[in-house]
């Protein structure tokens, strides 16, 4: 999540904490007993008999007094009769014949009472005549007329009234304080305010807010205070509340400090990944992906992503989401401890593991053990969880057991990493390479990479970079050994020159570049973000299509090496070393004699080997998610258009079976009906998804709508 988008995910978080820290600030007491949602917000029942929160007068008087217009309940008496409260209580007429509203009579329905709420707010409780009965409520319908004239006139009354024109009037004995106090926590909201941002700004960058904590004698200079006091400073320069903040030497609560950053950051954090829990409660189904690593202090953490589907109704969109929850520290690697970590986990964030309907390991046998793996213990739980292997990380182990197959395809790699390395050694080496020898030119030329040690796809860059300029590197590998002053330098350029002037090598670095280009683009596919798993196994199935044809074409591979060393003048043979036998005992009839590699037997030593490995790896590996994809293939707007009525029922149904809990099974009738809906322009499942949405179509098909959102 770029800058912009956290700062504004955060900005409603950041409002709603500001608004309760300034009525932290003001009130003791928070004012959770004014609910607007009750029928009669400010009726008796709902509060106390002394209300001590300021707030929650201010709140009742701004409200209004509860009185009712309803058909009020009836009170029968011991001779039978009748008698219930009326609405004309709440006036009082004059002997003029005007009619005064009494607007400290209420009735509290939750009671069945009359109350005076002057009285309950700002009666002096400590007065010596005090009488709490028009408090808790007068029910004596009979004589009420009587009462009400009472009390009207009661000194309880008439000072309680006197207080209330005061709060109405703003001119309670404690204004100025109150003032203060506002004003104070607004200064404070806006400095909360600026710190937060400050803070998010920097670590959505990724950037340390502290420094070195140096310190320094001359006051002016400010050396090693991080990044975070600098911004603070920076932001002072023309932002005056910060700059008073600063300024003001009385002042020693700045809100500066280590703790209070850490703080703010586990309050946003706790905050964020509350919001995250709640969108991934409100979503039908869920997918967990977990991988642990290694911290700075060596403590094994597990990284732990929820992906899940977001349906907005009201603006007719879906977007995938892939949330991270956190690292988690594991002591034990067993199967079992990381099912119990991810169990507990859920468990404490309350989201329902039923609900899960995927999971993406790595393919350590702990993780995807078909017997005793996470993957099998969490299918036990939930049979509807199917694993999948990250795909992406799931080619580049392809690439790397076939460079593993042959000692010959090692050694190869580790030539290639020692070019780099000697030229990126020095910048006249590199100048030399990067330029040419003509050092008018302005064009940069194509310069080696480096041999990624973990990202076996990207090893196609530096294969490809030596593929176009081998001939500039022999070159300058030569004019190095025949000029060089430097013995190293020397030694270094004649052994790396001899080991490119092999025909083995250039063969290697022919069908390895070829190898490389038809499985770079693939990686590059599956990691991007709206690929679904239907296209990532089309593209998977045309590589290994390029792989099983690149293994029917030899030949050309060794007319292009051929061409490639006849550039230079390299001898289209190989190297022959002398054979080497190992001993031979009584009882053998000959010695042991290791082949060398020749012409012959290159392509059934070398280059069948690493091709048999990459195809039969892309058939082994990929199995789980090729299992997957069949089940949801159908659901793709492609595949459902082509295939006949008899074929969407028979797939519907297995896909019924499969996953009975969740639809039922009018799923396939919703299917063959939304198939005569579709047209051209929805390619995708997502855009399936999003046609039903956008036509409202959600309550007519909803197993097809729910169905859709595990595809997504």
């Amino acid at each position: 999540m770029d800058e912009k988008n956290l700062l504004n995910y955060h900005d409603g978080l950041l409002q709603s904490s500001v608004i309760q820290i300034d009525n932290n600030v003001q009130e003791s007491t928070v004012a959770t007993d004014f609910n607007m949602h009750n029928e009669y917000p400010t009726d008796r029942i709902h509060f106390e008999d002394t209300i001590k929160s300021n707030y929650i007068k201010r709140c009742i008087l701004a409200y209004g007094p509860c009185r009712p217009d309803i058909v009020f309940p009836k009170t029968t008496k011991e001779d039978g009769k009748s008698i219930h409260f009326s609405k004309f209580y709440y006036n009082k007429i004059l002997k003029s014949g005007i009619q005064v509203p009494r607007f400290w009579l209420c009735y509290s329905v939750g009671l069945d009472s009359v109350y005076c709420e002057t009285c309950w707010l700002f009666a002096n409780r400590l007065y010596a005549f005090f009488n709490n009965a028009w408090i808790n409520g007068v029910n004596d319908w009979q004589h009420l007329s009587i009462k009400i004239d009472k009390h009207e006139m009661s000194a309880q009354h008439i000072d309680a009234c006197k207080v209330r024109v005061l709060w109405v009037n703003n001119e309670t004995i404690d204004k100025k304080t109150e003032r203060q106090y506002s004003e104070e926590a607004t200064f404070w909201r806006k400095v909360l305010h600026r710190i937060i941002k400050i803070i998010l700004h920097l670590t959505s960058g990724n950037t340390a807010l502290r420094g070195h904590e140096q310190k320094n004698n001359n006051p002016e200079q400010f050396y090693g205070e991080g990044n975070f006091m600098r911004t603070v400073r920076l932001l002072a320069e023309y932002d005056p509340i910060m700059n008073e903040l600063l300024k003001d030497e009385q002042n020693k609560i700045k809100y500066f400090s280590w703790k209070i950053q850490n703080e703010l950051i586990d309050l946003l954090a706790t905050s964020t990944r509350n919001l995250i829990c709640d969108e991934i409660r409100r979503s039908q189904c869920f997918s967990i992906i977990m991988d642990s690593t290694q911290d700075i202090t060596k403590l094994d953490q597990v990284s732990i992503v929820i992906r899940y589907v977001v349906i907005n109704h009201n603006e007719s969109s879906i977007s995938v989401k892939e949330s991270f929850l956190g690292f988690f520290v594991i002591e034990k690697h067993g199967a079992q401890n990381y099912e119990e970590l991810i169990t507990n986990i859920l468990v404490k964030l309350d989201i329902d593991i039923n609900k899960c309907r995927g999971q993406g390991y790595d393919g350590a046998s702990v993780m995807s053990g078909v017997y005793s793996g996470v993957q099998k213990r969490i299918k036990n739980k939930v049979p509807t969880a199917s694993y999948v292997h990250c795909c992406a990380h799931n080619l580049n182990l392809v690439i790397s057991d076939a460079a593993k197959s042959s000692q010959k395809v090692v050694s190869f790699f580790e030539t290639v990493q020692a070019i780099f390395n000697f030229f990126s050694a020095s910048a006249p080496r590199w100048a030399n390479l990067a330029f040419g020898n003509d050092e008018s030119r302005k064009i940069k030329l194509k310069v080696l990479k480096k041999v990624c040690p973990t990202r076996w796809e990207s090893r196609h860059e530096s294969i490809n970079a030596l593929k176009l300029r081998f001939i500039d590197i022999l070159k300058a590998l030569t004019n190095i050994s025949l000029t060089s002053s430097k013995k190293d330098e020397k030694v270094t350029s004649l052994s790396l020159k001899k080991k490119l002037e092999s025909m083995e090598f250039v063969l290697i670095l022919c069908f390895w570049e070829k190898i490389l280009r038809a499985l770079h683009g693939v990686s590059k596919s599956l990691q991007k973000q709206n690929k679904n798993l239907h296209n990532a196994c089309q593209n998977l199935n045309e590589a290994k299509t390029i792989i099983e044809n690149l293994r029917d074409s030899y030949e050309n591979i060794l007319l292009e090496c051929k061409e490639l060393c006849s550039r230079w003048g390299i001898t289209p043979n190989f190297h022959v070393k002398r054979s080497r036998l190992a001993p031979q005992y009584f009882d053998e009839i000959d010695g042991d004699r290791r082949l060398n590699i020749t012409h012959e037997n290159f392509r059934a030593k070398i280059f069948l080997p690493v091709i048999d490995t990459v195809i039969f790896q892309l058939n082994s590996r990929f199995q789980g998610l090729q299992e997957v994809t069949e089940n949801f293939d159908f659901l793709f707007p492609t595949m459902l258009a082509k295939m006949d009525e008899n074929e969407i029922c028979k797939a519907s149904m297995d896909f019924f079976y499969l996953y009975n809990d969740d639809i039922s099974s009018d799923f396939t009738r919703q299917l063959l009906c939304l198939r005569g809906l579709l047209n051209t322009n929805i390619q995708t499942i997502k855009d399936l998804a999003l046609f039903i949405v956008k036509n409202d179509f959600c309550t007519t098909y909803c197993d097809e709508h729910d169905k859709l959102k595990y595809c997504t």
